[in-house]
């Protein structure tokens, strides 16, 4: 069992290393300020930043779109191991709300800037609850090792 540990282990240290740097890169593009949301979706020909096109937003959005519920789908799927049920309905609910309003925010905040703040807050909440449901996953997955392993 114990490389079962160190799977388990390392696999929940790659989802911690997943969700910083996409915490950085949102960081680069969108920052944590309206005004730089707005400017990097809508664009600004003073600083050369280009407007983005609904085409453009599907390249990116629709990938990501599939990849991030596909992420939150098997992690979540991960808690049917523990006798947790409230925290995982409670987990998938809100992971699922608030990752579909990050991936939309950028299309509707091409018709009104205004949504400038559903995008940071949207993401926030859905960083800080993927964050928790790893680390909540990480301790349940030892714990579970270690009662069983002895380790």
């Amino acid at each position: 069992m114990k490389p079962a540990f160190l799977i388990f282990f390392f696999a929940g240290i790659l989802f911690l290393l997943e969700i910083s740097t996409g915490a950085y890169l949102f960081l680069e593009k969108y920052g944590f300020s309206v005004d730089k949301a707005t400017e990097y979706i809508t664009g600004n020909p003073e600083k050369f930043i280009p407007k983005k096109s609904i085409h453009g937003l599907l390249e990116i959005h629709f990938p990501h779109f599939f990849a991030v519920f596909i992420s939150i789908f098997v992690i979540l799927h991960f808690f049917y191991f523990f006798k947790i049920r409230a925290i995982y309905f409670f987990l998938s609910f809100f992971l699922f709300i608030f990752g579909f309003l990050n991936i939309i925010s950028p299309f509707l905040i091409l018709y009104n800037a205004g949504f400038s703040i559903l995008k940071i807050i949207s993401f926030s909440v859905f960083f800080f609850l993927f964050t928790f449901t790893v680390i909540i996953l990480i301790i349940l997955t030892v714990n579970r090792l270690i009662e069983k392993c002895q380790i």
